[in-house]
């Protein structure tokens, strides 16, 4: 009976002892490239990579005469030892090459494929969050790093998180934690990850494990939204409820950075928060620990509804974060858990400021106002100027938001304030697109006020922080950033030259817009592409107004521009931005049907009008409520002279004195003196056809 090597010999005579050994190296590096963090790839490369580093080494040093004379006097060859190093070098090398470039191809959070377009297609792009965990300080047998790599490799596709294994531990006992935060954002630079937790297993009371931390890099605030503290710790919990709660906090970091790049996934996080909730509502649970474990869940089920929130449109899941954010108010105090209890406010604020963007009410945005008021005091008697500039931005954006539903401009005033502050508190050298952001906002406020005002002080300002902004947005680098500051600047040179009646204001506005839709692709972000074409269609309405003779030609665009914005906005999503367009719509077919004969343009501009009708209310947003009348009564009269009756011209008064109900002379005197300019006419008209109304 032949031996089993002499058996596979006879079988397969091709099958050379040094083909195996190729084989079996080739499949293990295939091994290695599937399964990066398997634990027993893990293991291999550990035992593989340090043999074959001092191999490596050995074999860089037999080039050395220095070293050749040392190896001589150990009676050694040198050749031979460098023989045998690079063998070693290259049997035991590939095994972590291949495991880090497995890495380096999986982790990336978006890859993107070269493209010679101008903008980048997103069909092309694939997401992946990679969500490192290290060796954890007192884990037996590594058991809970296991079990925390578990709990995040089966979270929903949609999310597209990769938990890996970091071969090196972070101490945190006997040491202060802000050095073992330096060791963490160190323990990474080989490796593309979004976060890295770490910690201990047995430095809290059992059954609880802890203390973990999660680290976040890049220039992003960690997990809660704020820069400090600089690690977000981990609630300490049982190990079972610690897997749920922690596969909430990575699904949701997922999400938050989908949402920033246009990436849906529905409803991906509700399993999860549901989950947490359970535990974070059962009391029998919670009467165990410690108030900064219930603050951290809280905290958790919080931030996740905000952001379920606001991918589903759903009034309910930001009720849901703010009672969530509320009960972290009982356990983190301001005096004892400043930092803490701050987080928590700003993220208060952010879920207010969402569902004031839903239901379109200013009582969320007030509260908003005084939970980031709340944080911003915390975080400057700290010193702290990234957190602060943080919430400056953010009370920006809220002020400028109260300030839409109010005729006056005393909260843009305070909106101009914070974003000036904002800009001051971002360097732009390591924040470059916050500090841009807050350019492009004041920018947006400031032409605003200026509007209001009749100021073109406030307008060249308003270009010039524009143009601060176009410093670190490229085309050819950030195209999207780009074209929404060369946006922002087409608005302010529109709104300029509305104001000094300069034609050329007026095309070189049309133009930029032009340029920004050029190649622009409408699925990458609908509603950005949406927002251009009703810019472009009002700036062409403008150029009209300026000279109806010369320009009529800009007519047919401009209607066309603002029904394509229609194409993709809907009342149910998008009602404020749905509504302008609705309004450019009427305001273009009715002075397409000026000089014509029929009265098709006329009714279809009064439906149009009446659409607006739908959004705006009175004691909500009394400036475009009033203009809407304004504009609903100059259709009607439109109609009415067009007709030997009065009913229209009656139907034209009956709106122009409703819009003056909501204005005042001293407040809105460009639009109340046009309403009376109109409301006059309408009159005379009816009085010379025998009307005998008042």
């Amino acid at each position: 009976m032949s031996s089993p090597s002499q058996y596979i010999a006879d079988r397969f005579p091709w099958l050379t002892r040094a083909r195996a050994v190729a084989g079996a190296f080739g499949i293990a590096l295939l091994i290695i490239f599937i399964w990066p963090d398997a634990r027993v790839v893990t293991d291999l490369v550990i035992v593989t990579a340090i043999p074959g580093t001092i191999g490596a080494i050995v074999f860089g040093l037999t080039f050395w005469s220095k070293a050749r004379v040392q190896i001589g006097r150990r009676q050694l060859r040198y050749k031979a030892v460098r023989q045998v190093a690079g063998i070693v070098a290259l049997a035991c090398l590939p095994f972590i090459l291949m495991q880090r470039a497995s890495i380096y191809l999986r982790g990336p959070r978006v890859v993107a494929s070269e493209s010679p377009e101008a903008y980048p297609n997103m069909k092309q792009w694939r997401m992946r969050v990679v969500v490192a965990i290290a060796h954890l300080e007192g884990d037996d047998g590594k058991q809970l790093e296991g079990r925390l790599r578990d709990a995040l490799a089966d979270l929903d596709r949609r999310l597209s998180i990769t938990p890996i294994i970091l071969n090196r531990t972070i101490a945190v006992s006997g040491r202060p934690q802000g050095i073992a935060h330096l060791d963490a954002l160190g323990a990474v630079t080989d490796v593309r990850v979004e976060a890295l937790i770490w910690g201990g297993a047995k430095g809290v009371a059992q059954p609880a494990v802890g203390p973990l931390y999660e680290t976040m890099f890049g220039s992003d605030a960690q997990f809660g939204g704020a820069y400090l503290p600089g690690d977000f710790k981990l609630p300490g919990l049982p190990v079972d409820d610690l897997c749920t709660v922690l596969r909430l906090i990575a699904a949701t970091q997922s999400a938050e950075f989908m949402q920033q790049w246009d990436y849906k996934f529905g409803d991906a996080l509700e399993p999860l928060i549901k989950q947490v909730r359970a535990i974070a509502d059962d009391s029998r649970k919670t009467s165990g620990w410690t108030a900064d474990t219930r603050a951290r869940v809280n905290l958790a089920v919080g931030i996740a509804s905000s952001i379920s929130g606001i991918e589903l449109d759903s009034e309910d899941s930001l009720h849901t974060a703010i009672a969530y954010f509320q009960r972290t108010q009982a356990d983190w105090t301001r005096e004892r858990d400043p930092l803490e209890w701050a987080m928590a406010q700003q993220n208060l604020g952010l879920a207010q400021r969402s569902l004031a963007g839903q239901n379109l009410q200013v009582a969320p945005l007030q509260a908003a106002a005084t939970a980031y008021q709340n944080a911003l005091g915390v975080y400057q008697s700290r010193s702290d100027r990234l957190d602060s500039a943080n919430m400056q931005y953010a009370l920006g954006l809220t002020f400028e938001r109260i300030g839409r539903h109010e005729t006056g401009v005393e909260s843009l005033r305070k909106a101009e304030d914070y974003y000036r502050a904002a800009v001051n508190g971002f360097d732009a050298r390591y924040y470059p697109t916050s500090w841009g952001e807050a350019q492009l906002n004041l920018g947006n406020t400031l032409r605003v006020l200026a509007h209001r005002d009749g100021s073109t002080k406030e307008l060249e300002d308003s270009i010039a922080a524009d143009q601060e902004a176009l410093k670190v947005y490229h085309k050819s680098s950030e195209p999207i950033y780009w074209a929404s500051a060369q946006g922002q600047l087409a608005q302010s040179l529109d709104t300029l030259g509305e104001m000094t009646s300069n034609r050329d204001d007026f095309k070189q506005s049309i133009a930029l817009f032009r340029q920004i839709l050029d190649g622009y692709p409408r699925e990458r972000d609908p509603l950005v592409w949406a927002e251009v074409q009703i810019n472009l269609g009002g700036a062409l309405m403008d150029l009209y107004d300026l000279d109806p003779d010369s320009e009529r030609n800009c007519l047919e665009p401009a209607a066309r521009a603002f029904r394509t914005s229609l194409e993709v906005l809907s009342l149910e999503h998008q009602p404020t931005s749905w509504a302008i367009a609705k309004t450019g719509l009427g305001n273009a077919l009715l002075s397409l049907g000026e000089n014509g004969s029929d009265t098709y343009y006329a009714e279809q501009a009064i439906d149009a009008f009446k659409d607006t009708l739908k959004v705006y209310k009175p004691d909500r947003q009394p400036i475009e409520w009033a203009t809407a009348k304004y504009d609903m009564g100059d259709a009607l009269v439109e109609l009415g002279e067009r007709g030997a009756g009065v009913r229209y011209l009656e139907e034209a008064v009956d709106n122009y004195r409703e819009a003056l109900t909501v204005l005042s002379k001293d407040k809105s005197p460009d639009l109340w003196g046009k309403i009376q300019h109109s409301l006059k006419i309408a009159l005379d008209d009816l009085h010379l056809r025998g009307w005998k109304g008042g």
